[in-house]
């Protein structure tokens, strides 16, 4: 039995959700760095930058970013969605967070990683995992499904 692979850009579903908020949402070309959608009230003329990183359903425990997910971005309004696709026919769940409280996040919980074994490599990889590890869960509830951060309205 042959299994398909539907290759979706979630960027689109992010994008979809902000869409109902009547917040215009834009993807931007794929070699724009470190923003997938640009999202704008055009009553308030507030704006946003958004990174989109998602969880695939085959996956379903930790969201992987980088050594340069962990850096302070200077980019003004800077967010992250996370999308959790969890498992099929049923709706993602979305966690929105700012880049620098994610950046300060990944770059603590590393260093404490690294401290947790001797003679450990670095790498360029991290790891956000909030359903094996407590401290990840409870930083990351607050943001489920919080379209509010972003302070659009």
């Amino acid at each position: 039995m042959k299994k398909w692979i539907i290759w979706v850009s979630w960027e689109y579903f992010v994008a979809a959700e902000l869409s109902q908020m009547w917040i215009i949402a834009t993807l931007t070309l794929k070699n724009t760095p470190k923003i997938d959608i640009l999202a704008t009230n055009l009553e308030t003329w507030k704006f946003v930058n958004i990174q989109v990183k998602t969880m695939s359903i085959h996956n379903n425990a930790w969201w992987r970013l980088s050594k340069k997910d962990e850096e302070k971005s200077t980019i003004k309004n800077h967010f992250y969605v996370l999308v959790n696709l969890k498992w099929t026919w049923n709706l993602p769940e979305y966690y929105i967070i700012p880049q620098k409280d994610l950046a300060e996040f990944i770059s603590n919980d590393y260093i404490e990683r690294l401290g947790w074994k001797e003679n450990r490599n670095d790498t360029t990889m991290r790891v956000f995992d909030p359903y094996r590890r407590e401290k990840q869960r409870i930083f990351w509830e607050k943001y489920k499904n919080n379209w509010g951060i972003l302070n659009l309205n």
